[in-house]
């Protein structure tokens, strides 16, 4: 077993610290959050050094990089900040994957290079008031008309759906009792009948997190991605890369953490000596430092298997749960090194403790991947 990064992987991690410790400095994602002001100069500074196409093939203007590789890009980003997570993931490390590999080539054609580019962004239209992990009990309704379908309906937690483009859309386009009852539709989101509300939230507030209405929109045909029907299996087979990169992004948050309480803990003094070298703050960095890179060494097992092709469900809960959880317990340790300034703005802390725990509910809570986990256990058993 290898367990070295390549050189690319190591220049490639390099090259985004040094980039977002410069572009990103705590102070203006501060401003933004404080602001709610979308962080458009430094998406397209994102954008023109590849970041916008790293899961996009080469012919539509991306890099076609590598699941570790896209990890990296996830764990580096969410060091950074979340709100810079909000705007990347949802159109570039989902939406764009989703239009990749079910979308026709007209579709390829028209979307993934402006996604590359950083001229699109995308936000993802799943979750409902009345259903979330569950999304077999969807409601949102898109009867066909013609050569367009008419979409009526809700979207909750859609974040970044105030500044998208395109709402990607889980509809019912069969009644709920058919097998083949949901599919996935691209919403223009300045189509008429679509209305977005933003919500307030308690972090990453530089990206707007939307309720969406859709009264009576009316969205063409050929916005259908994939076939009619198959929208479960898509969501589903998408999921997995997902929680494979929030496995990642938890990564980064309870990296950040540690990299900040072990600068602190190395400058604070008390008692006449550094913080760092009472046993009790240096084992619990120590403890830090184990917890993230077993974390981090099954985010890219469950990387290394999607890249090969290999059964992954399990392995990307698996990397969910512990590096989402990673995140939670290193930042919460994080505050605890600080202390009083833990609390302050400033400093930066609370911020990523208040990141860290949406980390555990979205793309599917750690409850619900136990469930996973526990239902391929149990098939092992059986075979």
């Amino acid at each position: 077993m290898d367990f070295a990064l390549t050189a690319e992987h190591e220049a490639l991690q390099r090259t985004l610290r040094t980039f977002f410790e410069k572009e990103a400095p705590h102070s203006l994602i501060a401003e933004l959050d404080r602001e709610e002001r979308f962080p458009t100069e430094l998406y397209q500074k994102m954008a023109d050094i590849g970041l916008c196409g790293v899961t996009i093939a080469e012919e539509y203007g991306g890099s076609a990089a590598d699941e570790i590789s896209v990890c990296i890009v996830a764990e580096e980003m969410a060091r950074a900040a979340a709100c810079l997570v909000y705007a990347h993931a949802p159109t570039v490390t989902f939406c764009a994957r989703g239009i990749q590999q079910f979308g026709t080539r007209e579709q390829m054609q028209r979307l993934l290079p402006a996604i590359a580019a950083g001229r699109m962004r995308l936000a993802m239209g799943l979750s409902e008031p009345d259903a979330g992990s569950d999304l077999t009990h969807l409601s949102t309704r898109a009867a066909r008309d013609g050569d367009d379908y008419v979409v009526n309906g809700q979207k909750i937690f859609t974040t970044g759906a105030d500044t998208a483009d395109y709402i990607f859309a889980f509809v019912r386009t069969a009644p709920a009792s058919s097998a083949r009852s949901l599919s996935i539709l691209l919403v223009p989101r300045d189509a008429p009948g679509v209305t977005v509300r933003t919500l307030r939230k308690l972090s990453g507030q530089a990206v707007h997190t939307c309720e969406v209405f859709l009264d009576d929109v009316r969205v063409p045909a050929a916005n259908l991605l994939g076939e009619e029907g198959n929208g479960l299996p898509l969501i589903f087979d998408l999921l997995d890369g997902e929680r494979i990169l929030l496995g990642a992004n938890g990564c980064g948050i309870a990296q950040g953490a540690l990299d900040l309480a072990l600068r602190h803990a190395d400058e604070r003094r008390q008692f006449g000596q550094r913080i760092a070298d009472f046993q009790a703050v240096g084992h619990t960095l120590a403890d830090m430092a184990v917890e993230i890179d077993a974390a981090r060494l099954l985010v890219w097992r469950a990387a290394w298997k999607k890249q090969h092709g290999l059964p992954c469900s399990m392995d990307a809960s698996m990397a969910k749960i512990a590096g989402t959880r990673a995140a939670t317990r290193c930042a919460e340790r994080g505050m605890q090194i600080l202390g009083g300034y833990s609390y302050m703005v400033e400093y930066g802390m609370e911020r990523y403790y208040r990141e860290a725990k949406l980390t555990e509910i979205v793309g599917g809570t750690n409850e619900i991947q136990r469930n996973i986990i526990l239902r391929h256990l149990r098939a092992g058993l059986d075979g």
